[in-house]
């Protein structure tokens, strides 16, 4: 004889309750006191490069009208990860006084 096997009962969904929510001064994201600049910026260099990675497969794939925006913003990208790059170095003293060479 062929038993049935019994259907588990279906999970509810959980209820969203905010949408659209104004969050005023709250902040979904935050930093723990007490990080170090040097580790804060070596973390921002790499979302950076998340970010123009991101970018950069937007800018290939995007139609030819939003391209040059695509690419404008890997620009912006590339320039903030060079100015943290070069507060990394001034950190550590690797690079002497900080200064871009």
């Amino acid at each position: 004889m062929i038993r049935s096997t019994p259907h588990p009962p279906k999970p509810t969904p959980p209820k969203v309750t905010c949408t659209n929510a104004n969050l005023g001064n709250l902040s979904l994201f935050s930093v723990r006191p007490g990080v170090r600049a040097e580790d804060a910026l070596l973390t921002a260099s790499e979302y950076l490069a998340c970010a123009t990675a991101t970018a950069y497969e937007v800018a290939d794939n995007s139609t030819p009208e939003f391209r040059p925006l695509a690419r404008s913003v890997l620009h912006q990208l590339e320039a903030a990860r060079a100015l943290i790059e070069v507060s990394i170095a001034g950190l550590s003293g690797s690079a002497g006084s900080g200064e871009v060479r």
